[in-house]
This record gives C-alpha cells, structure tokens and sequence, in this order.
C-alpha cells in the first residue's frame, strides 16, 4: 500500500505536468497526440513483457525494475531538449499512463504484476475490498501528488517555468523511484519448481478469457485515447486555465472519486460484479458526453468529477473478477496479454483525437468518441461474462483462499 502510495503521487504529477510541457514548448495538439501515442505503445511493450516474465521469474523483481525505468524516463522527459527526445522517452517509460485522477495508480505496466502479486495473498472473497482499499490509499496519495503538480506556478517569480517543470518532474521521478525502493521489503512466495511437462503455454481457459478481454479492452483503450491523455491538453485550449487550476480539480477529483472505492465490495455483492461493471461505467460515460456541453471550466470541473465517481468504483470490481478467471499460475499472462490490445488502440487514437482537434478544429469530438467506446466496453463485457462465475456474490467462508479458489 505504502508503495501503491508513493507511486500514484508521482504519476498524479506526471498526468498533469507532462502534458502542460508538450504544450508551454510550443508543440500543436498533432504533437501531443504522437507522444501520447508512443506513450500508449511504450505500455503495450512493457505490459506483455511485465505480465509474462512476472509469471516466469517472480513479480517482485519486475515490479522493482519497472519502478526504476519509470524513476530515469520521467527525468529524462523534464530534461529533454527536442522533441525526439520527448517521444523517447514517453515510449519507453510509458509516461501519462496509469496516472489519471482517480485511478490510483492501478493502471499501466505495473498491473500485471501487482495485481497477481497481491491475488497471492488476499482470500477470493475478500479480494475485490481490499483491491478497493489499495485504490482508495492510491486515490488520496494522487490528491497529494495534484497539489504538488502546481509547483510550477507557485515557483513563477522564483524560477523561470522551464526550470519549474523541470524541478516537479524531478520531484515525480523520485517518488516512481522510492515506490521501487518500498517493494524490496514485499515478501513474495517462492515460485513452485518447474515440472518436466511444464509448459509455459496458455490452457484453453486462459486462451478464451483472453480473447473476450482483449475485444473489451480494445474498445475501452480507443476510449481512454480520446479522453486520458487529452483532458488536460483539451481543458487547457478550451478554457486557458495554467497548471494550479488544473490541480486544483485534479486533487478534488482524487479526493471525490477516493470513497466511492470503499464500497466498491459491497455495490458487487447487491448486483452482481458485472452488473455493477455495466451501470456504472455506462453512467460514467454519460458524463464523459457532456463533458464538451460545460461553457465554463468550473462546469465542466463538475462533470468530470461525476464521470470519475461512476466510472473509478468499477475499477477494484473488475479487477477482482478478472483474476478469477484463470488459475494463478496464468494471471500475469491473462492480465498482460489482454491489456496489450487496448494499448494499441490507446496508441492510436490521441493521433486520430489530434488531427481531429487542430486540422478539423472539432475540439469536442475526441471526448464525445471517448464515451461512445466506453459505453461500448461496458456493454460487450456484460454480453460476454454476465453467465460466468462471480467472487463476489460466493460464500465468504473464512478457509477458502485465493490459491485455494482455483
């Protein structure tokens, strides 16, 4: 938790400034929307290498070495002097991925080995709270990390901007750093002994889990294209607000969307979790619809913040409910392998959302599109799991585990 804490407040920072980075060293929406696309790539390469070698070699040692990249890339992006290196070095730390307000650093390359990780050891039934709890501490530490992200107006008279920037990412840097440094203490269960007829093939469960997956996640990743990267990118064109008001609503909406996160448990267990799935995030993009309706910043600083609260309480549900579906010899491959299509679709639709934005002028559409594909996810996950087993609604009898649940 303490680690899930430190990072979320790094990649809190890292969602806001980098972004207004792109934008204060004179690079078009098109620009942005080619470093968010390396960006989304960056994530498809190490989200598929994280989760299969995590199953391999043990999650920790993956988890520690993903920190570590994250610590040099974010750095070396507040440094960077060309706009090659930007895209450098978004692609290979997966920069502004995983680190939207209210999503507590659940997100991004590190899930497909954390989420196992912690599977290990939090009995089935309970798994979707404490899965919640995670997100709630990762929730309130991006609040802080929102704050820290107005650094850059607050040290104006002292420095000039660039050299601000440069100073917060520094200070974003050190904390993916220090998550790192917080896993080494993780006591992670030794990996069984191979068999001789052990393979490292998926089973047939596995396969057709991972079909279904990835269809909703690619409509959900051409979703999160649209709205993630560019939401600040797009507040700060439509409305001309810097980066503390950008925190401001940012922090707001990490500490609006923290609580929902409590009862995330208990919304699974009275609907069903894919139920629950569905109306929320089909709530949630309602919002996201309207968000290009608001005619004023503190308007659409609400909508947004409605959005989070529907569509951030389904986040813990479904994670639990995913890792069921596979024994937990193939969760790191389950939760890399599925993940990777909606990294592709993430990667090319901030391409498309720019063209749209500053070649068409539709300002608007990239948002509008980010709904309907989220609507979509939402409905095409129920169609497809709405008959299987759910954790949730089962008997929470105290001796049975999460190995135990297999």
């Amino acid at each position: 938790m303490l680690s899930r804490a430190v990072r979320s407040f790094g990649m809190a920072i890292i969602s806001i400034v980098l972004p207004l980075i792109v934008a204060h060293r004179g690079y078009g929406a098109g620009a942005a929307g080619f470093i968010f696309t390396a960006a989304s790539a960056g994530a498809a390469v190490l989200l598929f290498s994280a989760g299969f070698v995590g199953d391999r070699i043990g999650r920790k040692p993956v988890l520690v070495a993903l920190a570590a990249l994250a610590a040099i890339t974010t750095i070396g992006f507040g440094l960077a002097d060309s706009y090659a290196l930007l895209v450098a070095f978004a692609f290979f730390g997966a920069l502004a991925r995983g680190g939207g307000a209210g999503s507590g650093g659940a997100w991004g390359p590190f899930a497909p080995v954390e989420q196992p990780l912690i599977a290990e050891v939090v009995p089935r039934a309970t798994r979707a709270s404490v899965l919640g709890q995670l997100s709630f501490v990762g929730v309130l530490a991006g609040a802080l990390g929102s704050l820290a992200a107005a650094l850059p107006d607050a040290l104006r008279g002292e420095m000039p901007m660039h050299a601000a920037e440069v100073l917060t990412m520094v200070l974003a840097g050190v904390m993916q750093l220090a998550a790192g440094v917080l896993v080494l203490g993780v006591r992670e269960a030794p990996l069984p002994p191979r068999r001789p007829e052990q393979t490292y093939q998926l089973s047939t469960r596995a396969k057709a889990a991972i079909w279904r997956l990835s269809l909703t996640n690619a409509l959900n990743g051409l979703g999160v294209g649209f709205l993630g990267p560019f939401l600040t990118y797009w507040l700060e064109v439509r409305y001309h607000v810097g980066a503390a008001s950008l925190a401001g609503l940012y922090t707001l909406a990490n500490l609006v969307t923290a609580l929902p996160y409590l009862g995330a448990a208990r919304l699974a267990r009275r609907l069903g979790s894919v139920r629950a799935i569905l109306w929320t995030r089909l709530v949630g993009a309602f919002f996201t619809a309207c968000l290009p309706l608001a005619p004023t910043f503190a308007l659409a600083g609400l909508v947004y913040i409605l959005r989070m609260m529907f569509q951030t309480v389904a986040n813990p549900i479904r994670q639990s409910f995913v890792l069921d579906l596979v024994p937990a010899e193939e969760r790191g491959r389950l939760n890399a392998a599925s993940s990777v299509p909606s990294q592709v679709t993430t990667a090319v639709s901030p391409t498309v959302g720019g063209y749209l934005m500053q070649t068409l002028g539709l300002v608007g559409l990239p948002l509008e599109l980010a709904a309907l594909f989220q609507a979509a996810n939402a409905v095409l996950f129920n169609a497809f799991f709405r008959h299987a087993g759910d954790p949730a609604t089962m008997d929470r009898s105290p001796a049975r585990s999460g190995n135990q649940a297999d």
